[in-house]
C-alpha cells in the first residue's frame, strides 16, 4: 500500500504562471513545476526525481507508475540503493531563474534538483539530479554534478546573486539604474520631461520616460531589461546573451499626432512591458503586438532595432547580457497579416518598410499593402 504524497514546499515565480511543488510519499522524493491555470493546455507539467526513501527497484519502478505514483529510480542509477532519508520542509528552497521558466530545488542550500527553462517548450522534459548516477537513451533524469554540468552550478548560482542583489527595502540598485538609464536617453533626446512608473507596485520597477527633441515626441522604457525573457535560452543557446533582454521605444512625429494620441502609444508600450513574463513570451527584432487602442488604420506594433536611423544610444549591458532597444512601430492589419503569412516574415516587411525611407519615427501613411 503506497501512501499519498505529502507536499513539503511550493512557490509560484513571481508572476504566478508556474508553480514549484516539491513532495515525498513513503518512498520517494520529486520536485514538479506545473503551469499556473492560464497556461494549463499549453505547457505540460514537469517532474524531476530527487531521491529514494526505500530500497531502489534493479529495474523501472512499472509497479508504481501502473499505480499513477511516482516511480522510485533504478538502484545502477543512484547513488543510494538502500534509500534515503525523508527530506525536512524546512530545510528546502527554490530557486527560481531570472526568466521564471525553470527552477532549481535546493537541500540545505546545495543544488538537489533541476528543471531548465527550455524544457518547458521542448517534448524532452529533460531534468537533472545530484543523486542520480546514470542514464539510458530513454532516460529523462540525468546525472548533475559541478563537475560533469557546472553551467548548471553557474546558472543557479547567478540567479541566487541576482534575486538577494534585490532583497531589502533600502535596496539602492534601482536608484543606480535609473540614473542611467535617463542619462544616456538624455545624451541623444534632450532632458527628461516626464517621468511615468508602469511597474503597478511589482517587482521589478519599470518606467518610462517622456522626451522631445526636433518635434518628435519619444517614449522609452526603463528596467524591462532587468529580467531575462522566456524562451530565449531554448531558441538562441549558446547565442541567447544578445536577445535575453530588451527596453521599448516610440518615436512619435508631433505634426501628425495630437497630445492624446502620443499618450495611447506610450500607454500600448506600457501594457506591453510585462508581457514577456506575464504570458511566457519574449519580443524580437521583427514581433508584432496587437493594440486595439491604436489610431487610425493601425492595428498592431513592429518592433525593430534596425528601423532606428537616429545617433548611437549607448545602453549598458545588463547582468552581463545585451540590452536591446526596440522600437515600436505601428501597421495595419494587411501589413501584419503579411508578415505572418511568410518565413520570418517580420524581417521582410521590415526590409520593405525601410526601402520606402520609413524609420524608427512614426508618421501618417498609407499602408504597404
Amino acid at each position: 500500500m503506497m501512501n499519498d504524497p505529502v507536499v513539503l514546499l511550493e512557490e509560484t515565480n513571481t508572476r504566478g504562471t508556474l508553480q514549484a511543488v516539491i513532495e515525498q510519499d513513503d518512498r520517494t522524493a520529486y520536485f514538479y513545476l506545473f503551469p499556473g491555470q492560464k497556461f494549463a493546455h499549453q505547457f505540460e507539467p514537469r517532474a524531476c526525481w530527487l531521491r529514494n526513501l526505500k530500497t531502489a527497484p534493479a529495474t523501472r519502478d512499472f509497479e508504481a507508475m501502473s499505480q499513477g505514483q511516482a516511480p522510485m529510480i533504478e538502484a545502477s542509477f543512484c547513488d543510494h540503493p538502500d534509500g534515503l532519508p525523508p527530506l525536512e520542509a524546512e530545510r528546502l528552497s527554490i530557486v527560481w531563474l531570472e526568466s521564471g521558466d525553470g527552477a532549481a530545488a535546493l537541500y540545505d542550500d546545495k543544488i538537489i534538483g533541476f528543471i531548465p527553462g527550455w524544457t518547458l517548450y521542448s517534448d524532452q522534459p529533460i531534468a537533472y539530479a545530484s543523486s542520480c548516477t546514470g542514464s539510458t537513451e530513454l532516460s529523462m533524469m540525468f546525472p548533475m554534478n559541478e563537475n560533469a554540468t557546472p553551467i548548471i552550478y553557474g546558472q543557479v548560482a547567478r540567479a541566487t546573486e541576482f534575486w538577494n542583489s534585490w532583497e531589502g527595502e533600502s535596496n539602492t540598485q534601482w536608484g543606480a539604474l535609473q540614473e542611467k538609464y535617463i542619462s544616456t536617453y538624455e545624451e541623444i533626446f534632450g532632458p527628461i520631461q516626464k517621468y511615468y512608473a508602469i511597474d503597478g507596485d511589482q517587482w521589478p520597477p519599470m518606467a518610462i520616460g517622456e522626451f522631445e527633441k526636433d518635434g518628435i515626441k519619444y517614449f522609452l522604457s526603463m528596467g524591462i531589461g532587468i529580467r531575462a525573457m522566456p524562451w530565449v535560452d531554448y531558441l538562441y543557446n549558446d547565442n541567447a546573451s544578445g536577445f535575453r533582454r530588451m527596453e521599448l521605444a516610440i518615436a512619435i512625429d508631433m505634426k501628425d499626432f495630437d497630445a492624446e494620441a502620443q499618450m495611447r502609444f506610450a500607454e500600448i508600450i506600457s501594457g506591453m512591458a510585462d508581457s514577456p513574463w506575464r504570458d511566457i513570451t519574449w519580443y524580437g527584432e521583427g514581433h508584432t503586438n496587437s493594440a486595439k487602442e491604436l489610431p487610425g488604420e493601425y492595428e498592431s506594433l513592429i518592433l525593430s532595432a534596425a528601423l532606428y536611423n537616429g545617433s548611437n544610444i549607448a545602453l549598458p549591458d545588463m547582468y552581463g547580457d545585451k540590452l536591446n532597444l526596440y522600437w515600436c512601430t505601428p501597421i495595419t492589419l494587411k501589413e501584419r497579416e503579411y508578415a505572418h503569412s511568410i518565413p520570418n516574415g517580420g524581417y521582410t516587411l521590415l526590409e520593405e518598410m525601410i526601402n520606402e525611407g520609413m524609420s524608427h519615427v512614426v508618421r501618417k501613411r498609407s499602408s504597404l499593402k
